[in-house]
């Protein structure tokens, strides 16, 4: 193992919640968009892979058609590999697109006391079927009045 003993790289292993290997890919992925919906993830790593250490590629997907949703995530063993793959690729042509490149920031955490799915489109609001007074027309839901 060459020179520390498994309890000695235990003791010094962060303590937190979060392992600092999770913490510096964070700060090392690329948010790469304009893909084409023909790119694999095995095509990004082949693209990727000349600038260093690749630790995980995620290529959004359609959970219908399994192509591609036009974006992805390439996260970089080292910072300043992904900073060298950013400057190198920015605005390169792949696919008979030009990509674009951005760090990627940190998805906003989770609120425990949520109760799952954040309606953003109007989907899923409360129909007529689940308010307490009598609905007598649909405008009722929107204008908090009705026409009785």
């Amino acid at each position: 193992m060459g020179g520390k003993s498994l309890a000695a790289l235990a003791a010094t292993a962060p303590s937190e919640g979060k392992s600092s290997f999770n913490e510096n890919r964070d700060q090392n992925t690329i948010r790469v968009t304009n893909i084409s919906e023909d790119t694999t993830e095995a095509d990004l790593q082949e693209l990727f892979e000349p600038f260093g250490r690749i630790s995980r590629v995620y290529l959004a997907k359609d959970k219908e058609t399994l192509t591609s949703r036009g974006f992805a995530f390439v996260s970089f063993v080292h910072r300043e590999e992904a900073a060298r793959a950013m400057e190198k690729l920015q605005g390169h042509g792949y696919d008979h697109l030009i990509l674009k490149l951005e760090w990627a920031r940190p998805s906003a955490p989770k609120d425990p006391g949520s109760s799952g799915t954040v309606f953003r489109s109007g989907y899923g609001k409360a129909l007529a079927q689940d308010t307490k007074e009598k609905v007598t027309y649909a405008s009722n839901l929107t204008t908090g009045t009705g026409v009785r």
